[in-house]
């Protein structure tokens, strides 16, 4: 059930929900055609596209579906596990595959839904299945670096792009309506059907294509719709220009970490490979990027402790707050001058003081001691596993 658990829909429901829903995926399977050898293999032949009509609509509703979903904040596709793009595996993979479909006339889903109804080549495709998967097993170490090769990790065509996830989808609808056109044409031509009497909206087989122009102006309009972590920044960044954001100084949260107050919690706001400063002792390491994650927001509104952001220089953190308060969470505050200004409090150290000034003396010791004690809570937090750097795991689901 992928993003909808555990935050709509919970474990244990879901697997009930699953189950319903694979009832009712294998019947629609079946009773579309698809338990049918020789409906498959027409794909390959050219008198029968239903698989590919069905697998474009799949997925241009499942696009669609998803980004409207994040943009209303339903699902955090963020939170959607993506299988790792190995590009030899894929080549590799699509031509056996491929190779399998057309000989076998099935695929691995399809032909579930044949054995289901006694299909006795279905039954010998899902056995040569299993055996093919004993013997990639055994076989895996020798061809393991093949396997692995080109290690892309998880792709995703608008990050690479760097456009408007829109703007895909509108793509891939056009695409998969002049798909359908062309299918079309050449399945009345190998079936020797004529469609010269007749008009375009009374041919049964296009009226599909109505819905066709209902999903590409959806996908239109989807081109001018940020995403909703852009939506989200551009509107902090009007927060934190109109308002005030709460601060707290270096010094009294250099005092306060120091003497382990367990009612402040230190949110590092870098990006993981930012090693410029020292990490704060027993903080949690979020990226300002995956704050807007929902597993990350969840936390940031449940948690009962005061949250103090920090960042390189104290500009992601003043977002964050804005941010923080946004969501519902006014317990959130920014370390003023950030990371950069809280070490450096530490090296500008005074060079007289008025000795019979006490708040002078005090001042002196504190900063002259502080960075030893910090050094012990860093290890003593790193012995105990208090200091976490623990990613949001990551929903994956479908078929």
């Amino acid at each position: 059930m992928g993003p909808f658990v555990p935050d709509i829909i919970s474990n244990e429901l879901n697997l009930i929900v699953a189950l319903i829903i694979g009832f009712f995926f294998g019947f629609i399977l079946e009773q579309a055609g698809f338990s049918s050898s020789r409906k498959l293999a027409g794909l390959f032949y050219g008198y029968d596209f239903t698989v590919l009509r069905v697998l474009f609509t799949a997925g241009v509703t499942a696009m669609i579906g998803i980004i409207v979903l994040s943009f209303l904040g339903i699902v955090d596709w963020n939170m959607l596990f993506i299988n790792p793009t190995f590009l030899y595996s894929a080549i590799i993979g699509g031509i056996i595959m491929g190779a399998g479909f057309i000989i076998g006339g099935y695929c691995p889903g399809t032909s579930f839904a044949g054995a289901s109804i006694g299909k006795i080549d279905a039954i010998v495709f899902i056995v040569g299945g299993i055996l093919g998967v004993f013997v990639f097993a055994e076989l895996y170490p020798y061809f393991k670096d093949i396997y692995l090769g080109f290690d892309y990790g998880e792709l995703r065509i608008d990050k690479l792009l760097n456009v408007n996830p829109g703007i895909i989808a509108l793509g891939f609808t056009l695409m998969a309506f002049v798909a359908f056109i062309i299918t079309s044409k050449i399945e009345r031509k190998v079936n020797n059907i004529s469609t010269h009497s007749k008009k375009f909206f009374e041919l049964p087989e296009n009226k599909p294509l109505l819905f066709g122009f209902a999903f590409i102006a959806v996908s239109l309009i989807l081109t001018f719709l940020p995403t909703r972590e852009v939506y989200l920044q551009n509107k902090i960044e009007g927060i934190v220009q109109d308002k005030g954001i709460r601060q707290i100084d270096p010094l009294e949260f250099a005092f306060r970490v120091i003497d382990e107050d367990n009612s402040l919690l230190v949110v590092d706001l870098r990006d993981r490979s930012d090693k410029r400063y020292k990490t704060i002792p027993g903080s949690k390491q979020i990226p300002f990027d995956e704050l807007f994650y929902r597993e990350n927001q969840n936390f940031i509104k449940k948690i009962p402790k005061t949250i103090v952001f920090v960042d390189g220089q104290g500009i992601l953190s003043s977002k964050a707050v804005a941010f923080a308060n946004e969501i519902g969470n006014h317990r959130t505050v920014a370390l003023r001058g950030g990371l950069e200004g809280f070490w450096a409090q530490f090296q500008n150290k005074p060079k007289e003081i008025n000795q019979n000034d006490l708040h002078q003396v005090a001042y002196l010791n504190f900063i002259t001691s502080a960075p030893e004690k910090l050094q012990m809570l860093e290890t003593k937090y790193s012995r105990s596993g208090q200091s976490t750097d623990a990613k949001p795991k990551k929903k994956s689901g479908g078929c």
